[in-house]
């Protein structure tokens, strides 16, 4: 185990590397920012001065080296719109953002199971058929469109919730139904599938046979070997729910990583877009870290020191 964490870090800190590398110089191809900070009517010394500021005049060569010198640093770099600091800039959007997506994150994991579990168990009766009814729903309803509707059916026309905010307990309602509604579909059916496969096992019939009760059979040897494929995609999808939340922020008006991000993509503010996207990439390694370390714990016959 000890060998395969060790491993695994390194893999991450090669996967890191080459992440900050391809988005540094790719946000540079999209375009030159200085085309949208500088005014028209600035003569060339002026706008020379301006670029040499901001440290544009370099070659790019330079301008990588010391943005990694400056990341071991802590220094993620000044926002070339806003002109404050990047760290600055996330530590205002993130709560925000983790405010909104634990909740909706928590919550619809938490039915995504309970469902799942249920429509496996009792396969083709009611619970069953209504789990993948709302299955099919939630994943043929865009989630812009489910977000709209939400608004004009509780906020414009019942008037009972308010379609924008975060001050109250009822700013959230929305947001997080939405999220939930977004992400319960797909990972309902995985559970409903992962534990339809472990009932129709051999070790799962001979539990029966031996007596045991239908909820420890269930509960206790049937979940525990059908979380396997749901845990691989929930190591995929928490980290990139700090950004996913675009279009709920953007509907809403949330002050979020979401809509720092695409405000920056379309402001060409390199500093915001790489340190955001080297944030979530450190978060998506050490979450799936995380997960590989916990398959040892959930299926012993994973053997990872072989690896």
């Amino acid at each position: 185990m000890t060998r395969f964490i060790i491993v695994r870090i390194l893999q991450a800190i090669v996967a890191l590397i080459g992440i900050t590398i391809l988005v540094f110089f790719l946000v540079r191809v999209s375009g030159d920012p200085m085309a949208l900070i500088a005014s028209p009517n600035l003569s060339e010394e002026q706008y020379q001065k301006i670029k040499e500021s901001l440290g544009l005049d370099k070659s790019w060569g330079e301008q990588f080296w010391i943005y990694i010198k400056e990341m071991t640093r802590g220094n993620l770099g000044e926002s070339l719109i806003r002109e404050k600091p990047v760290t600055t800039m996330i530590g205002e959007s993130l709560p925000n953002t983790l405010k909104m997506t634990v909740p909706s994150f928590v919550l619809s994991m938490l039915l995504a199971f309970f469902l799942g579990i249920m429509a496996a168990t009792y396969r083709d009766s009611f619970w069953d058929n209504g789990v993948k009814f709302l299955a099919v729903l939630g994943q043929a309803l865009p989630g812009f469109w489910v977000a709209i509707m939400a608004v004009l059916i509780f906020s414009v026309y019942l008037e009972w919730l308010p379609v924008a905010g975060m001050s109250t307990p009822a700013h959230y309602v929305l947001p997080v139904l939405t999220m939930v509604f977004f992400m319960l579909p797909g990972m309902m059916r995985l559970v409903r599938s992962s534990m339809l496969d472990v009932l129709d096992s051999e070790y799962i019939k001979l539990a029966r046979i031996k007596g045991l009760p239908e909820r420890v059979v269930i509960w206790k040897h049937a979940l525990r070997n059908a979380l396997i494929t749901p845990l691989t995609i929930i190591g995929m999808l928490l980290p990139t729910l700090v950004v996913g939340a675009v279009i709920s922020e953007q509907i809403f008006n949330w002050p979020g990583m979401g809509s720092m991000i695409l405000r920056a993509t379309f402001e060409r503010d390199f500093p915001v877009v790489q340190a955001i996207t080297v944030l979530v990439a450190i978060m998506v390694l050490g979450v799936n870290l995380l997960v590989d370390i916990l398959y040892a714990y959930i299926d012993p016959q994973i053997r990872y020191q072989r690896s």
